[in-house]
């Protein structure tokens, strides 16, 4: 009798027993059925409880016997075929557990020949081997244990640094367009003075001999601005000093600055556009003006520039966004009032400013606004700290910007 045969006879056993009972337990349900109330007396329940208990007992016993079984069955199934790729006493290769294993090349490389499905392969397998060696070496490659050593990225971690990108990709801009096409001053105090005509003489045609013509008196007042103190201020460590990369002392200072920059366009820019308000033109832009549109603006506001203070317009200031939108309306007159770098239209500049309003856009005389800025600015300021090892910095510069003409400049655009 086989290894197996007393654990299947009695699976066997267990499973007749189990097809008894459910029988059993079907009739007793049906002879309740019978019942004028259809329900079970006292005897009935105790009966109907103790084949329950069997059937949990025999399904658990069946259970647990089916799995060894299968288990032992497998064993055996590996067993047999291992022995029956070792047929042959096969030399260098042996059996390892449920597998086999070459020790040495040769016997791998023979078995591997002797299988291959190739021209070549097939006659030396014909000339050294049988079909039942040619089977076994089949059976012994396919029983092959393969375990590698696995050397995945979480096993070398040390050697996987993270990549740091040493380079700063946010904007840090520290332009000034439109203070840079301003008239530029020197503040050496908060206070800015400047003298401004406020009456000028005037020549005219004399009548005749010995008589007056033109006879007005000059009269000029002195102007008084305060200056605005832009300031900013950390304390940074030695250790974030010198660990960092880029340099972070350095970069402060950089974004301070782009920051300053910024925040003193906007203050020439208001000025600006404060005066140009005041004498914007008779019909402004709309939001979505054809260049013709545009370039008729630009005409009266021109024209008015002229009227109101008697300067000749050199500038056309705008926002981004105006520029933006100018720039894609395609129209002949765009080619012919625009240079080649774009930096003009028709004999007027173009200066586009992150410092004016959305939508605005004014035309002036650039040399009607005066910025006036203490030397240097915007000034570093750091003072070491051993007590804490850190460094507390600062970045400080005085501005001002005024327009000193009245009517220097015209909107063309309604304000934002």
């Amino acid at each position: 009798m086989s290894a197996t045969a007393h654990s299947e006879l009695r699976l066997a056993s267990l499973l007749d027993e189990r097809d008894k009972v459910q029988q059993l337990h079907e009739e007793l349900l049906s002879r309740i059925d019978g019942n004028d109330d259809k329900m079970p007396d006292e005897v009935q329940k105790q009966q109907i409880e103790m084949y329950r208990e069997r059937a949990s007992t025999l399904d658990e016993e069946i259970g647990g016997l089916s799995q060894a079984l299968e288990r032992d069955k497998a064993a055996m199934e590996a067993s047999r075929s291992i022995r029956r790729a070792l047929a042959g006493s096969a030399e260098g290769v042996e059996v390892d557990g449920d597998g086999v294993v070459y020790r040495t090349m040769s016997a791998y490389a023979r078995d591997f020949i002797l299988t291959r499905e190739s021209q070549t392969c097939s006659k030396i397998a014909a000339q050294f081997a049988d079909k039942q060696e040619i089977q076994a070496a089949r059976e012994r490659l396919n029983l092959i244990k393969r375990v590698p050593a696995n050397t995945l990225s979480a096993n070398v971690a040390g050697l996987q640094p993270a990549q740091h990108i040493a380079q700063i990709f946010q904007v840090i801009d520290t332009s000034r367009p439109l203070v840079a096409s301003a008239v530029r001053s020197t503040l050496e105090r908060g206070t800015l003075t400047f003298p401004k005509v406020a009456t000028r003489p005037v020549v005219a045609v004399q009548a005749s001999e010995k008589t007056e013509a033109g006879n007005t008196g000059m009269v000029v007042d002195m102007e008084t601005t305060n200056a605005s103190t832009y300031l900013g201020g950390g304390d940074l460590s030695w250790q974030a000093i010198n660990w960092s990369t880029p340099d972070a002392l350095d970069l402060w200072f950089r974004l301070a600055a782009a920051d300053y920059a910024l925040k003193t366009e906007q203050d020439a820019a208001q000025a600006m556009q404060h005066s140009a308000f005041d004498f914007n033109i008779s019909s402004t832009l709309a939001s979505t003006p054809t260049f013709a549109d545009f370039m008729t603006a630009v005409g009266a506001g021109y024209s008015d520039v002229f009227t109101n203070s008697g300067r000749v317009a050199n500038t056309i200031y705008m926002a981004p966004d105006r520029y933006g939108y100018l720039l894609g309306l395609t129209s002949s007159a765009f080619s012919q009032f625009t240079t080649v770098n774009g930096d003009n239209v028709g004999p007027l500049n173009i200066v586009i400013s992150r410092g004016m309003d959305t939508g605005v856009i004014v035309v002036g005389d650039s040399a009607g606004l005066l910025v006036a800025e203490t030397a240097g600015a915007p000034v570093e300021l750091r003072v070491v700290e051993p007590a804490i090892g850190g460094v507390e910095v600062g970045l400080i510069g005085a501005f001002e910007a005024v327009v000193v003409d009245d009517g220097a400049f015209a909107m063309i655009t309604t304000a934002s």
